[in-house]
């Protein structure tokens, strides 16, 4: 009887939409990966670690690397300067940084060319000064300077929300005692930042490595390429499948590695006593520690307003891009975005439950915590080409894009709805979960009345955020763009192409205003 209990108990587990979403992200994978190997077919690609490939790895977690941590050290520091000072416009700066977290990657790029390039607005205040030209922005410097403006406005978010959820007790007894800035940051900030480093690290790491529309415009030659750039051009340039399939499992490794000795560090904060509001910090009223803020604001708003106001400069242009192909494209980016939001909410959610089942039952939760980043590590070129083959000669190119797109844009959300969606879970797991299983809670019924009070708000959050990266991803679209399959940014990239750079600049405006509105109503809503 024992033996069939335990049988039927592990059958129900299975079944559960954690491990089948799960089995479905790894099948996914795997199915793609041996579309590819299929498709090479006889011909023997090249599976050597030559000089050019040991380069572009090389190359590959050098910029990564160094992007990490320029962007992690300004996002710390930005967010202690933020949660220690309360001014006039806070709220502006906090919306304006989170603009920058979903600003699409194809406009950060034209972008930075317009403010830091040699015939860019700093390259004309230079000239009014007297002074010689600013350095080529094309190769490490611009390539820097995108990822940081990206990585570390989402690094600052994440330490901010972080911070604030420091229980107000803490602040209270630090006042009682005393505490100076240095004690401070040692026994109240250092902790919470530690405790995100990991996590964040890891996420930002990858982001940069797997980068393509950033490293493929600014990287200004084959000598500045990430493996993402060198799939994309084995898939469109070489068509060689088993090349691209042993570029993937290179990178799929190398973030395999860095993930699961990330995830080895990191620990779970405990849940929150109470929430009351919380109290001012005892080192608000450090002089030196306010000089200290400000020069990080002042750093901070060197980089993020030029960028953040040059796409600005284009709404004078906005008429000339207001027509019928404008609209197409923006009706089928939003059915995407909307599409892949929904996606990226739904295993997010079935994920986050099945972590909180594992713990519950005295498991680990490793391989669902570890799912959603390493879903990063999965090349979108790559996953996208092996399923285009196993859906060809089945549905037209346009009809398959229209499939691949949302799912691809899911699987590169899914780490920002998990962030989002998993702590919640959690968090009343820990605080209900023993009195739903003494009153024989369980699927919808507990999803309804124990987890949703708890879960709605941090959910809509996610789903905006995912939305928001959605709206302005370039990656894929750069396979099946064109045709009847034309999206915002893919016009954007077109405009580009012409050299109509007003136009570019004025849509590029109208990506950024929606997810910049989506990016706010998810911070609002997560709260």
């Amino acid at each position: 009887m024992r033996k069939d209990e335990n049988m039927i108990g592990a059958a129900r587990a299975l079944l559960h939409p954690g491990p089948i979403v799960l089995a479905g992200l790894l099948a996914l994978g795997a199915v793609a990966f041996g579309a590819l190997v299929a498709a090479a077919g006889a011909a023997a690609p090249d599976l050597t670690l030559g000089p050019y490939l040991r380069r572009v790895i090389a190359f590959s977690v050098a910029q990564a690397g160094l992007s990490t941590i320029l962007s992690l050290a300004l996002g710390a520091a930005l967010a202690l300067a933020l949660a220690r000072r309360h001014f006039p416009g806070r709220s502006l700066v906090l919306a304006l940084v989170g603009a920058a977290v979903v600003m699409p990657s194809i406009v950060v790029v034209f972008a930075v060319v317009a403010v830091f390039g040699r015939a860019g607005h700093l390259a004309d205040l230079l000239a009014l000064l007297g002074l010689p030209p600013p350095p080529r922005i094309f190769g490490w410097p611009g390539i820097l300077v995108a990822h940081v403006f990206l990585n570390a406005a989402l690094a600052t978010r994440v330490f901010l929300e972080a911070l604030a959820r420091a229980p107000a007790e803490h602040w209270r007894l630090a006042g009682i005692l005393g505490f100076g800035p240095a004690a401070t940051f040692r026994h109240l900030d250092w902790p919470i930042l530690k405790n995100e480093i990991p996590g964040l690290a890891g996420l930002v790491f990858l982001l940069c490595f797997t980068s393509f529309a950033i490293v493929l415009t600014l990287g200004g030659g084959p000598g500045r390429a990430t493996l993402e750039v060198a799939i994309f051009q084995a898939l469109r340039l070489e068509l060689d499948f088993g090349r691209a399939a042993f570029l993937a499992a290179i990178q799929l490794a190398i973030c395999l590695v860095l993930a699961l000795v990330l995830h080895r560090t990191v620990r779970r904060a405990p849940v929150g006593a109470t929430t009351r509001l919380p109290e001012r910090r005892p080192d608000a009223a450090d002089r030196r520690l306010l000089a200290l803020d400000c020069l990080v604001m002042g750093i901070a708003a060197l980089l993020f307003l030029p960028i953040l106001a040059s796409t600005l400069a284009a709404a004078a242009h906005l008429p000339r891009v207001l027509d019928a192909d404008l609209a197409r494209a923006a009706a089928t980016s939003l059915a995407i975005a909307l599409a892949s939001a929904s996606l990226a909410c739904a295993m997010a959610l079935a994920l986050g439950a099945g972590a909180r089942r594992a713990r519950a039952r005295g498991g680990t939760a490793l391989a669902f915590d570890l799912a959603p980043t390493l879903v990063l590590a999965i090349p979108p070129f790559a996953l996208t080409a092996g399923l285009f083959l196993l859906l060809r000669g089945r549905v037209a190119p346009f009809e398959a894009g229209l499939i691949l797109l949302p799912l691809v844009n899911a699987l590169g959300a899914l780490p920002f709805a998990y962030r989002l969606v998993a702590p919640a879970l959690a968090t009343t797991g820990e605080r209900y979960g023993r009195l739903a299983a003494m009153l024989g809670m369980s699927g919808r019924a507990r999803l309804r009345i124990v987890d949703w009070p708890s879960l709605k708000r941090p959910l809509a959050g996610a789903f905006a955020m995912a939305a928001a990266l959605s709206l302005g991803d370039f990656g894929i679209v750069a396979l099946f763009g064109g045709g009847q399959l034309r999206t915002l940014p893919f016009l954007v990239y077109e405009r580009l192409g012409a050299y109509r750079l007003d136009e570019a600049g004025a849509i590029g405006l109208l990506l950024v205003a929606g997810a910049a509105a989506l990016a706010w109503l998810s911070l609002r809503l997560s709260r």
